[in-house]
């Protein structure tokens, strides 16, 4: 049986702000990507003059 509780009534957020919750993560995300993709990068150009 299900049970009604007052509880999850307080904690319940908008959708505008869920979005926006999820925007900020995809962002941060993102960002770490980039970070990843241009440290790899310039792993592979020192790699490339020590081995040459």
């Amino acid at each position: 049986m299900r049970q009604d509780n007052m509880e999850p009534a307080r904690n319940m957020i908008s959708m505008e702000e869920y979005l926006k919750k999820r925007q900020a993560i995809k962002k941060g995300s993102t960002a770490d990507k980039t970070e990843f993709r241009e440290t790899a990068a310039s792993a592979l150009q020192l790699a490339e003059l020590l081995f040459v």
